[in-house]
C-alpha cells in the first residue's frame, strides 16, 4: 500500500485482529512514497474462518476504494507457536533516546550500558516491541517531556512499553488503557517483570478512558484517525497546562491531526520524524472550545 492508505488499513486491522498486526516499511532509492506492507495474524479457533473472510473482505473494499493506494491481499498459513516465538531470534537489546534500553524479557541486561534504564519487554501478541518507528519516537520524546512526579496517561498501551518507561523515568503514577483484551496478560506480566506494577493502573480491556486525577502528560501511539476522534477525551484527561504526545501519525495525516487539536486549546510545539511517521507534541495554551467538545460527545470513547 502507499502511505496515504496506511491510516485506514491500520484502523481496519486493529478492529478485526486487535494488536496482532505489524507494519513494515521499505525504502527504494529515496522515493518519497515508500511501499508499505501490513502483516496480520488471524488466531486459530472457532471464529478463525469467519474472521479470515471478514478481514479479506475489508481489505478488498479498501483496495477497490483506494484507487491504486492499496494492493491485493495475500495469505499464508503459519504455525501459531512459530508466529509467537520465531521473531524472538531477531531481537536483541535496543538503545532508545538518551537513557532507555529495551531488553527482550528472555535476555539478561547487557553489562556494557549500565547508565541506561532497562525496560524488560515481551510483547507476545501485543503491539509494542519498542522497535517500530512510532514506538521509538514516543519513547524518545517521552524521555524529554516527562518531569519527575508527573501523572501520565498511556492510551493504547499494548505491551505496556510506554507506561513502563514513564514509571522508570520518574512518573508518580501512570494510567494505562487498551481496548484489546489480548494485550492484558502480556502488559501485566511486563509491569511485574519491571517492578513498576504498583505505580501503573492498568485497564485492559477499557470501556472508557477515565482517571481519578488529571494528567500532566498524555501519550498515545495509535493511528491519526483515532487521535482525531479522541481529541475531546485527551482534553478532558489533561490538566489545564498539560502536554500531549501523539505518535503513530503518518506524514500525510499530520496536518489533519494538528487541525483537530486546535479547537481544544492545543498548539503544536514540536515534531519528530522517523521514516514516514510523525510524533506531534502539543501544549495546551488556551481553554478548549466547549461548544466543539459538547458537539463531539466522546465521553464514552475507549481504547
Amino acid at each position: 500500500m502507499k502511505p496515504e492508505a496506511l491510516d485506514d488499513v491500520s484502523a481496519a486491522l486493529q478492529r478485526l485482529v486487535g494488536r496482532a498486526f505489524a507494519v513494515e516499511t521499505r525504502g527504494r532509492g529515496g522515493e518519497r512514497e515508500l511501499p508499505i506492507t501490513a502483516h496480520a495474524y488471524v488466531a486459530p479457533g472457532k471464529r478463525q474462518a469467519a474472521s479470515r473472510r471478514e478481514l479479506l473482505r475489508a481489505l478488498e473494499m479498501l483496495r477497490i476504494a483506494g484507487d491504486g493506494l492499496v494492493g491485493a491481499a495475500t495469505e499464508s498459513f503459519v504455525d501459531a507457536d512459530d508466529f509467537r516465538t520465531k521473531w524472538r531470534e531477531f531481537h536483541g537489546p535496543l538503545a532508545v533516546g538518551r537513557r532507555l534500553l529495551i531488553v527482550p524479557a528472555w535476555l539478561d541486561r547487557p553489562r556494557d550500558q549500565p547508565e541506561r534504564l532497562p525496560v524488560f519487554l515481551d510483547a507476545a501478541m501485543a503491539f509494542g516491541t519498542g522497535r517500530h518507528p512510532t514506538t521509538r519516537l514516543a519513547l524518545a520524546t517521552l524521555e524529554d517531556a516527562l518531569q519527575p512526579g508527573d501523572v501520565v496517561v498511556d492510551v493504547g498501551t499494548g505491551s505496556g512499553v510506554l507506561a513502563i518507561a514513564a514509571a522508570k523515568l520518574g512518573a508518580a503514577r501512570v494510567y494505562a488503557f487498551d481496548r484489546d483484551s489480548e494485550a492484558g496478560p502480556s502488559a501485566a506480566a511486563n509491569l511485574r517483570r519491571n517492578d513498576v506494577a504498583e505505580r501503573i493502573a492498568l485497564t485492559i480491556p477499557s470501556s472508557t478512558l477515565e482517571t481519578p486525577e488529571p494528567a500532566d502528560l498524555v501519550v498515545a501511539n495509535i493511528v491519526a484517525s483515532v487521535h482525531v476522534k479522541l481529541m475531546p477525551v485527551y482534553s478532558r484527561l489533561l490538566k489545564p497546562a498539560g502536554r500531549l504526545l501523539l505518535s503513530g501519525v503518518i506524514d500525510a495525516r499530520a496536518d489533519d491531526t494538528v487541525a483537530a487539536a486546535r479547537p481544544y486549546g492545543f498548539r503544536l510545539q514540536a515534531t519528530a520524524a522517523d521514516e514516514e511517521w510523525r510524533l506531534l507534541e502539543f501544549a495546551r495554551v488556551a481553554p478548549p472550545d466547549t461548544h466543539k467538545e459538547s458537539e463531539d460527545g466522546m465521553g464514552d470513547c475507549c481504547l
